[in-house]
């Protein structure tokens, strides 16, 4: 463990009868920059381009810079990091930009990535006098409970509608909102001053026959130095700015769950449409068997054929009802619990998609990713907290200032105290290493949730090419063929040409190619949401917290 440093005290007394006025003495001063720090430099770093969420909104976002991270055994901890100036807040957390402004920070900033999310209308870190329980909502509207059914336009149940019921009731996103706000007052903690001490001394009590002897009181005052608060305060705002892009990007899983469910949902409508429509038919079909049997035109194996084609249908049937009750209860999840009643859904699984590139599409995920965006924040904060630990050998200075009176003599006296570590065996140089550890971590990640964006980009593709492929073909030959297929074979069988199974085995065909085509339609939906969404899902599984506390402060006061 590092030795504690040692306490420099200087005291300055004086006696001038109080009743005459007391001196004023000159303190020595301490300026922010006095005490002797080391030389940083500032190292050069390739830019490389800064994935943007929109040209207006991010068109100051600071550059990604492309470094080469030494492995931590080669690590000095005295090495330079690029300079990253603080800002300097007052009490109530509102930034007031210092000169020049750092690059880790734009006050009131909002921007918000395109591609489908949503934009928060303030921050709620932004607002750190208080917590606000609930999620910001427009004048008049009505906050159901969950359970509670959604009202509908005329019964209709749209996709558009049920992505404004999830974003205005989904949990995940009202929790990554509370994290921010989290985030907020910590930032405002971490940078509040140290209250002033006052105290009362009374020495050399009941000396000389029972004298009052000295009595009085004092006041005491710790002056943080080298910016160590408003370093502060800069660290923790990155943080702010990671959980605002946490709530975008909860918004955004939030919206692509929606849009999966809801294209599953539709999917499994139009099936269940389906199957029940060509069950008529497939009934119709049990009825003429057994009348030809009767006519003594069929036979036994037509009847059981088409019965054992009719059984199919219903289980299909049953089937597509278990797919098309847990899509909606995943939509209803989703809304926070309202419930969608028994209205159908109202959509278009056959759409035209623009011509997906894999080039293109990466650079606009990683342009717009929300996620990414959070991680490039961290790194930023990083950076900054590097900058934070090696000021932390900066001395404050305890100023202590008191008056009394002697009993013994009748005089008045005033007492002045200063005092401030010397940093000989305590330079923080452990917390510099780990903090330099922690910017390699974070740039590290970045790099990873790139490459984690290009494989599941990839898959995605994959899924999206394949769908396409299957619609087109379906569209394009299989469903045109197996209709003009199935009116040719009834027309046959109508003059005597064709036997009964022969029909059965058509309209089969012509039912599955439908079902199959359905079932392609869904899965394009899907995939080009998964796009649209720039791969951001599953917004329920994933909670957004944050676990950081206001240790800075306690280091910055501790004078360790």
């Amino acid at each position: 463990m590092l030795k504690k440093n040692r306490l420099l005290l200087l005291t300055l007394s004086a006696a001038p009868a109080l009743a005459t006025g007391c001196a004023t003495h000159s303190l020595p001063q301490f300026g922010l920059k006095g005490w002797p720090m080391e030389q940083r430099e500032e190292v050069e770093v390739a830019e490389a381009p800064s994935p943007t969420t929109t040209a207006a909104a991010r068109a100051a976002e600071p550059p990604v810079v492309a470094v080469q991270v030494p492995s931590l055994d080669q690590h000095d901890p005295a090495a330079p990091l690029p300079e990253v100036r603080p800002v300097t807040f007052d009490d109530a957390g509102s930034s007031q930009p210092a000169s020049p402004q750092p690059a880790s920070f734009r006050a009131g900033e909002t921007g918000h990535p395109a591609g489908g999310a949503v934009e928060l209308a303030t921050p709620l870190a932004m607002q750190p006098e208080g917590l606000q329980a609930e999620p910001h909502r427009s004048a008049g509207e009505t906050v159901l409970a969950p359970g509670t059914p959604m009202p509908l336009d005329a019964g209709r149940v749209t996709l558009d509608a049920v992505e404004q019921w999830a974003l205005a009731h989904n949990p995940a996103i009202q929790q990554a909102a509370a994290a921010s706000s989290r985030a907020g007052g910590i930032r405002t903690q971490v940078g509040l001053k140290p209250n002033p001490t006052i105290g009362y001394f009374g020495e050399e009590i009941g000396n000389d026959g029972g004298s009052a002897g000295l009595q009085g009181g004092f006041i005491s005052q710790t002056f943080v130095r080298g910016d160590k608060l408003e370093w502060n305060r800069a660290v923790i705002n990155n943080d702010v700015r990671a959980m605002n892009r946490m709530i975008e990007t909860q918004r955004q899983r939030i919206l692509t769950d929606v849009r999966l469910a809801f294209y599953e949902a539709l999917a499994a409508q139009k099936r269940l449409q389906l199957a029940r429509d060509f069950r008529e038919i497939a009934a119709q079909g049990v009825d003429v068997s057994q009348q030809r049997v009767d006519a003594k035109v069929g036979t036994r194996p037509d009847v059981l054929q088409s019965e054992i084609q009719l059984g199919e249908i219903d289980l299909t049937i049953q089937q597509t009802q278990y797919q098309l009750e847990a899509a909606r209860n995943q939509l209803q999840a989703l809304c926070g619990g309202i419930q969608l009643g028994d209205d159908p859904l109202v959509g278009e699984l056959d759409q035209t998609y623009a011509a997906q590139d894999a080039d293109s599409l990466y650079a606009h995920i990683v342009a717009a990713n929300p996620l990414l965006a959070a991680a490039e924040a961290r790194v930023d904060r990083a950076r900054a907290n590097v900058q934070r630990q090696r000021l932390q050998p900066v001395p404050n200075v305890t100023a202590q200032l008191g008056a009394g009176h002697d009993d013994g003599t009748g005089d008045a006296f005033a007492n002045v105290q200063l005092s401030l570590p010397l940093p000989i065996h305590n330079r923080n140089q452990g917390n510099i290493q780990a903090a330099h550890a922690e910017y390699c971590n974070a740039i590290k990640n970045v790099e990873r949730i790139r490459l984690s964006i290009q494989q599941q980009l990839a898959e995605t593709l994959r899924e999206y090419k394949i769908a396409e492929a299957t619609v087109n073909q379906y569209k394009q030959s299989i469903m045109p063929k197996a209709e003009e297929t199935l009116e040719l074979i009834q027309q046959a069988q109508a003059a005597g040409e064709f036997d009964f199974l022969r029909v059965l085995t058509a309209r089969r065909a012509y039912f599955d190619a439908n079902l199959r085509y359905v079932t392609a339609l869904g899965e394009l939906a899907q995939a080009d949401a998964r796009l649209e969404g720039l791969l951001l899902s599953g917004g329920l599984s994933q909670a957004v917290t944050y676990e950081g506390q206001d240790e800075l402060r306690g280091q910055a006061l501790s004078g360790q």
